[in-house]
């Protein structure tokens, strides 16, 4: 039996980044998706969520629910992390259809399955009482 979420150790990146409550909805079919906020001001779009846009200083802001999917932009393979990380994981910045660049672990069988400007899915898996993300080749 493992420990309650609440007792377990924080994720490392080589796991996929562990989200706040505040980046994630929710739709009433059960898909849990990505959320980000809008600037009202300038109209450029973040992720994760901030209460200032990083552009024009602004605070008004709307929530933006962000879609499955996205294009590989760049990825590297990371070998060298802090004691306890299993190494080498993929990881990459992935462009969505609504102008967000997401950073997060890319599963894939290795570096050589993957290219840029690949179309890959953006997965929001449960882990206890939170979720977690992470890229994949391949659509949802």
């Amino acid at each position: 039996m493992s420990a309650p979420a609440s007792q377990q150790a924080a994720l490392a990146p080589h796991e996929g980044r562990a989200l706040a409550a505040n980046e994630v909805t929710v739709n009433p079919d059960g898909v849990v998706r990505l959320r980000g906020v809008q600037c009202n001001g300038c109209g450029m779009k973040v992720f994760p969520v901030t209460d200032v846009c990083p552009d024009c200083l602004s605070s008004s802001l709307r929530a933006l629910t962000l879609g499955g999917e996205g294009k590989l932009y760049s990825y590297t393979t990371v070998h060298v992390a802090p004691p306890g990380w299993e190494t080498p994981y993929v990881v990459g910045y992935v462009d969505t259809p609504e102008g967000v660049r997401l950073f997060g672990k890319v599963k894939a069988g290795g570096p050589h399955a993957l290219r840029v400007d690949m179309l890959v899915g953006v997965r929001i898996v449960a882990d206890g009482d939170r979720y977690r993300y992470y890229f994949e080749p391949g659509l949802q």
